[in-house]
């Protein structure tokens, strides 16, 4: 006889920030924490990532494509599973300031937020070229975990410049960067000024991100700390 499944389980909805759509969800299970388990032991940020992506997939009820959300959506999107399947509470280590000793604070993850700045999305190179860049998708950063160890800072920074890069614009055309062979919108960075990549790198360095203030006393020296966390691994 088979094994009876014992747990009903519930629906719950979220809204992707990048896009506003609401899709629907179950909590991860004990096969998908299992996964998520392993991952965390390797260490291995590809690992890590693809355990994350798969947890998503299985748990997302609507049809949608991962890969093609935003980073911040995926962080955003997995913390929300993780609050309804593992408690809305998260236990974290954070550092002091002051003695470098570390306390145990407690994070609401409902409280976390994704702030978007859509205003800066358009970057204004000459009075004739205007850049309409876009939030890296996820499947570029799955792809950056798998460069060679010899690829340079510099490399990957332009390789995400890249990633952000969707049109430019005159009044009489737009050209898509994405239509564009790699090659030619490699020249087309190098060949752009200092400051007119610094204006590029303004909307790179303020991409919208899962992050959340958090005020603690250190149960060593009592030293108020604020920290700001950033990112999935700062959360758990």
């Amino acid at each position: 006889m088979a094994l009876p499944q014992l747990n009903d389980v519930p629906k719950y909805e979220l809204v992707i920030p990048s896009t506003g759509k609401t899709v629907s969800y179950r909590p991860f299970l004990v096969k998908e924490q299992k996964v998520l388990l392993m991952a965390l032991e390797s260490q291995d940020e590809k690992q890590i990532l693809r355990a994350v992506t798969d947890t998503i997939k299985s748990c997302i009820i609507d049809p949608i494509k991962i890969e093609s959300l935003a980073t911040f959506d995926v962080e955003y999107i997995f913390t929300q599973l993780r609050s309804k399947s593992a408690g809305e509470k998260s236990q974290v280590n954070l550092k002091c300031s002051e003695c470098d000793e570390y306390t145990e604070t407690e994070i609401d993850l409902n409280q976390i937020e994704i702030k978007l700045n859509e205003d800066n999305k358009l970057v204004e190179l000459t009075d004739v070229y205007t850049l309409k860049m876009k939030y890296p998708q996820y499947s570029g950063l799955l792809l950056q975990t798998e460069s060679t160890d010899e690829d340079t800072l510099t490399n990957a920074i332009f390789e995400m410049i890249m990633m952000c890069l969707d049109e430019l614009r005159t009044e009489d055309d737009i050209i898509k960067f994405e239509d564009e062979p790699k090659e030619e919108v490699e020249k087309f960075l190098e060949g752009l000024t200092t400051g007119q990549l610094e204006k590029i790198m303004n909307f790179v360095n303020n991409l919208p991100k899962l992050e959340h203030k958090v005020d603690f006393n250190c149960v060593s020296c009592n030293h108020e700390n604020t920290l700001t966390l950033q990112g999935l691994q700062d959360f758990f």
